[in-house]
């Protein structure tokens, strides 16, 4: 960190000024997530769905939605669906995201499984869970 050069010392603030080449750091509300030349503290796993609820119209009973996901301390992860060892959704790095089909129904759940070293499919090594919501939007009335 550093003082600001174009405020007076008696203001409280500082700024971040990151000098590694693009890409190379990661911050998330300004928290270190990743580093090339030094280890960032961890934060802990974080496993979101976009949008979520999934605003439907109609009848629909299905939507989809983005997951995205880092586990900062997992070198792989599964993306389970309905449990710990349920269907497999997806086998990725550990920060990512990825678009679900128009296939998630109301109160689906997924699971972030740490499956580094062949972990087991098992709740000691969930990560996060997401529940996902569908929220029905009536067309307009004309």
């Amino acid at each position: 960190m550093q003082v600001a050069v174009d405020h007076p010392s008696t203001t409280s603030g500082v700024d971040v000024l990151n000098l590694a080449t693009p890409d190379a750091n990661a911050f998330v509300g300004n928290t270190c997530v990743t580093s090339i030349n030094a280890p960032c503290p961890s934060i802990g796993p974080s496993f979101v769905a976009n949008p979520n609820p999934i605003p439907v119209t109609g009848n629909a009973i299905v939507g989809s939605t983005t997951l995205s996901w880092n586990a900062p301390d997992a070198e792989l992860i599964e993306i389970r669906i309905g449990s710990p060892n349920g269907s497999l959704f997806a086998i990725q790095g550990n920060r990512g995201s990825i678009q679900t089909g128009a296939w998630v129904r109301e109160g689906m759940t997924f699971y972030l499984q740490d499956v580094s070293q062949g972990r087991p499919l098992t709740s000691d090594y969930t990560l996060a869970e997401v529940v996902v919501h569908l929220q029905q939007k009536w067309p307009p009335l004309r």
